[in-house]
């Protein structure tokens, strides 16, 4: 028994690494404009714009909270906060990549959402890594930290629901990054700013919604879980709808040369 689940976490891990990348690779397999590397240069934007995103956070926690004890909706807003200001730092800074490389206009809303697919790639990444070893820890029946006693002592109910909602939400996530990417991209072409702050909104609120979640119901409850994995589903299925809408607006028609 203990064996099936090291492997099943394990597995999730590398699951939630590699699926979602997969995926979207797949939904915009065809005619992609984009200029050579932009991916590479989407997770640079995440690397850079993710250190003043936590400091500001942080800062503002402080702030808030200080030495006294949190009132009950401090966390909501802390939560809103920190992914308001994350996405206000990857959007612009996606933003002034897509300006600073000077891409021409019949690529730059296929560039802007490759960008975004980094950014979503690597976002959290850390964490399916983080079940690998967990896996292959309990694999070798250790359980001396915390977190994997948790994970050996879990029903097997809230285990699988709550791995399924990890990937859900993953897939959730890097389809809705490459839709934000594709926002700013258009933002470029049309020379309007607005585009960029629904992307920052967009992100912002759907990011604070799964931490509302976890705040609410538990992030280990069986509740908590389901309703992440309908939350995500949701969200996965309207932005690769709308990646494939946008990808055959970008498009040339058949007639054009």
């Amino acid at each position: 028994m203990n064996v099936a689940r090291a492997l099943i976490v394990a597995m999730s891990g590398l699951i939630f690494i590699f699926l979602p990348g997969v995926v979207v690779a797949a939904v915009l397999r065809r005619n992609l404009r984009a200029v050579p590397g932009i991916l590479l240069w989407g997770i640079g934007v995440m690397i850079v714009t993710l250190f003043p995103a936590l400091f500001l956070t942080s800062l503002l926690r402080f702030v808030i909270i200080g030495d006294h004890l949190p009132a009950p909706g401090t966390p909501y807003v802390i939560a809103l906060l920190g992914t308001m200001l994350a996405a206000l730092f990857l959007e612009w800074g996606t933003y002034v990549l897509l300006r600073w490389r000077k891409i021409e206009k019949q690529a730059l809303p296929d560039s802007g959402l490759m960008a975004g697919l980094g950014i979503g790639l690597v976002t959290n990444v850390f964490q399916g890594m983080a079940l690998v070893g967990a896996g292959f820890r309990l694999l070798l029946g250790d359980t001396s930290a915390a977190d994997l006693a948790a994970i050996a002592a879990q029903p097997w109910s809230t285990l699988l629901t709550g791995l399924a909602a990890l990937n859900v939400y993953r897939m959730a996530l890097v389809a809705v990054s490459a839709v934000m990417g594709s926002l700013v991209g258009r933002a470029v072409v049309v020379g309007r700013t607005r585009w960029v702050w629904l992307a920052v909104w967009i992100a912002g609120v759907s990011g604070w919604v799964y931490n509302a979640i976890g705040l609410a119901l538990g992030s280990d409850s069986l509740t908590g879980g389901l309703v992440v994995i309908a939350y995500g589903s949701l969200l996965a299925a309207l932005a690769l709808v709308w990646l494939v809408r946008s990808r055959s607006w970008v498009q040339p028609s058949r007639g054009s040369k």
